[in-house]
């Protein structure tokens, strides 16, 4: 049979005051720091109240304002925006072309998922109707970046053309 061993009540004791003195140190310390810290803050307010000058946001940011100079028709674009000439350069993003219309309208259903709204041209070519998914016309550079992105986020492949005159 297996004998229990017991442990000698010097070893509790010592683990207990071991475990005494480590919290003992530990508020000893804590105690420090906070008394050393109220000190320095008061001495540290006092000391930066004299030397340091007060800035007032609200009154330097009027005398910091730039002004810069643009010209009548890029002020008329910004503040119309449906003038802006770089919105002139309209494209178009044919995403697919199918001879089923129902293929044709799936990948738009897909499109409508991602948010982008796409519409169905019918073609005839060499005596074959076709069926192209395209997105746009786009009114910016923004928003044709943006069709761009998703379109590539989600491996659907484009091609860009310019719309039919």
């Amino acid at each position: 049979m297996a004998q229990k061993q017991s442990t000698s009540p010097w070893v509790w004791t010592f683990l207990f005051l071991m475990l005494f003195s480590f919290v003992a140190f530990i508020l000893f310390l804590d105690k420090k720091i906070v008394d050393s810290g109220a000190g320095s803050s008061s001495e540290q307010s006092q000391v930066g109240s004299e030397s340091k000058p007060t800035i007032d946001f609200y009154s330097v940011l009027p005398q910091r304002e730039v002004e810069i100079p643009i010209s009548e028709e890029e002020r008329a674009a910004i503040e119309n925006p449906s003038i802006n000439k770089e919105a002139v350069d309209q494209s178009i993003l044919q995403v697919g072309s199918f001879q089923s219309a129902a293929e044709a309208d799936s990948l738009k259903a897909q499109l409508a998922f991602l948010g982008l709204q796409a519409s169905v041209k019918s073609a005839v070519v060499n005596d074959e109707t076709w069926h192209r998914v395209q997105l746009g016309p786009f009114a910016s550079q923004t928003s044709l970046s943006r069709a761009k992105n998703l379109l590539i986020e989600n491996k659907i492949k484009y091609m860009q053309r310019s719309p039919p005159n």
